[in-house]
């Protein structure tokens, strides 16, 4: 397995592990016209690898006729079935028609476990997706409705909001960020303090220039969770992290190079 995993890395870097694996398949395709399958010049030992990217799944054959191994993303959009003697799969590439291919197991019980940690991993990389996408839908759904100023209109009721304007993520990433101000200063307990207090005034939208009031932003730990779940893909929120982070390692490193100064005198 070690010796497999190593030739796996050799190709794939990204490569973690080997979830699953097959002694020897055949790789067939079906030919529409003739409506009959075809062999493909593809033939040797299966694996099914767990990479630290994605596509976090994928299905390699390591072949044996030729230098060209078979590698095909598994994601939660895998379709796949068995009809005996094959494992039947949709291979769909970007520009190109879909093929039907078959995977032909010299074990029918290896078949049966491939076949199984497959539709495993599809069903679970299916609900993951699914989760992200409606946690990403519903933090875009709240950050509209907190950072979109209320309309102006005569009359006591403001007016309804537009829920279908762009939602500007580093507004919002801004005004949760801007009570955690970083204090430079050492005091007699020598500590970095983090104050809560909110900045008097706005908080500016570095790409729109809109003002996100921070006192609109009162989140609930739910809502809270739905917004960075939606702002961590955003690379504008991460450098505003990153900022807020290194503030902290470099205060803390002063001090404490100051500590040990103070005791390196006495």
């Amino acid at each position: 397995r070690s010796a497999n995993l190593r030739v796996l890395q050799r190709l794939d870097s990204s490569i973690l592990d080997i979830a699953g694996s097959a002694t020897h398949v055949v790789l067939y395709e079906f030919d529409n016209s003739e409506q009959k399958w075809e062999k493909r010049n593809v033939e040797g030992s299966l694996f099914v690898a767990k990479r630290s990217e994605a596509p976090r799944f994928k299905l390699v054959v390591l072949n044996r006729n030729s230098r060209d191994n078979f590698e095909v993303a598994v994601t939660g959009n895998f379709q796949m079935q068995v009809r005996d003697p094959y494992l039947i799969f949709r291979e769909e590439k970007a520009g190109s028609q879909a093929k039907i291919l078959g995977i032909w197991f010299h074990d029918g019980k290896e078949r049966e476990a491939v076949s199984a940690l497959l539709k495993r991993i599809v069903e679970s990389l299916s609900r993951i997706e699914e989760m992200e996408e409606r946690h990403a839908e519903n933090g875009r759904q709240l950050l509209g409705e907190s950072a979109q100023p209320p309309d102006t209109v005569t009359g006591s009721e403001p007016a309804q909001q537009d829920q279908s304007a762009p939602v500007d993520e580093a507004a919002a990433a801004s005004a949760l960020l801007s009570p955690l101000t970083i204090s430079q200063q050492g005091g007699g307990g020598g500590g970095t303090a983090a104050s809560h207090t909110p900045p008097p005034g706005p908080v500016s939208a570095p790409s729109t220039g809109q003002s996100v009031p921070p006192q609109n932003l009162v989140l609930d730990k739910k809502s809270l969770q739905l917004s960075l779940l939606s702002l961590i893909q955003d690379e504008r929120f991460l450098d505003l992290i990153h900022a807020q982070y290194l503030k902290v390692v470099h205060t803390r490193a002063n001090r404490d190079a100051h500590q040990k100064g103070g005791n390196t005198g006495k």
